[in-house]
């Protein structure tokens, strides 16, 4: 619940980035595993995928309902436009790293909205509640910096009406790791890093301008997504806990003090509020590495294991 109580995994299968269709009842992820595929930059790419869970399945699901796109290359972090018709998503196709768009039925070939080029590193795209525009963050094209950019977008052609417009923003020096819709298609809450260790979230304006900071707060977080609600009276967060773990975090807009939203001992990222505003979705994540050594009888014996 969207204010606070119990946990439960929508996916037994590695998966994250969710996103929620406007109907609430299936939600958009990325899953995948590595692949050895040269891309647009000659390193060997992630083989991810788009696909649509249940947002309603009593148990967890073993694998995606569909596959909204899939390629050699790394395609996730899909959303619809408020009418259901299209989806927007981030791809490594044709040696780049943009936002495409394709029919949300099956079929249509995808179109390409972005042009930023190699190395771009472009996020995760969002729908305006109108219909009218598509946000995202990328690289700036001068300063190679984080950057949020806004598209104009006819959700019912999908044809681009305005080429991506890289946001010019006053009054916070750091660079943006996501941005979402506040309440309406007027105004854009964003989170970043302004140093090491030093998040903030501020909302701007959609043509940019002025930033208005709502919370500045430590976290070594560096991606960890934000999430809004749907009326835009708050936002949820990830931040360090008492616990220990990344936790979810409600921040009202009007200002107050950020409530901790979940305690279960995981580590949380990437929310996304549902449409209705009574649920969130989020990605939970585990480090796991181990250091391995070679005994003379050629055995591999763990050596250390760090969870």
């Amino acid at each position: 619940m969207a204010a606070g109580g119990s946990v439960a995994p929508l996916a037994s299968f590695q998966s994250e980035t969710p996103s929620w269709d406007p109907t609430g009842r299936w939600i958009g992820i990325t899953y995948g595993t590595w692949r050895r595929v040269v891309d647009d930059a000659k390193y060997p790419d992630i083989a991810q995928d788009a696909g649509i869970i249940s947002a309603e399945s009593p148990q967890p699901v073993a694998a995606a309902a569909r596959v909204v796109h899939q390629s050699a290359s790394e395609d996730q972090s899909l959303c619809w436009s408020p009418n259901g018709k299209w989806i927007a998503f981030h791809s490594h196709k044709d040696q780049s790293d943009d936002i495409w768009l394709r029919p949300a039925s099956d079929g249509g070939a995808a179109t390409r909205v972005s042009f930023l080029g190699r190395g771009a590193e472009t996020g995760w795209p969002r729908w305006s509640p109108d219909g009218r525009w598509l946000l995202f963050d990328a690289a700036g094209r001068e300063t190679h910096r984080p950057a949020v950019y806004v598209a104009g977008i006819d959700q019912e052609s999908g044809v681009v009406t305005s080429q991506p417009r890289e946001l010019a923003i006053r009054g916070v020096d750091g660079d943006p790791s996501h941005a979402e819709w506040l309440g309406g298609s007027d105004r854009i809450v964003i989170v970043g890093k302004e140093a090491p260790g030093a998040q903030v979230i501020f909302t701007v304006a959609r043509e940019g301008g002025e930033a208005q900071v709502l919370l500045r707060f430590a976290s070594e977080h560096d991606a960890p997504g934000l999430a809004a609600a749907p009326d835009g009276s708050a936002v949820v967060f990830v931040a360090p806990a008492p616990d220990g773990f990344f936790q979810l975090f409600r921040l009202a807009t009007a200002g107050g003090t950020p409530v901790q939203v979940t305690t279960d001992p995981t580590n949380k990222t990437q929310p996304a509020w549902s449409p209705d505003g009574q649920r969130l979705a989020f990605t939970i994540w585990n480090y796991d590495a181990q250091i391995w050594q070679l005994r003379e009888t050629g055995t591999p014996q763990p050596f250390l294991h760090w969870r």
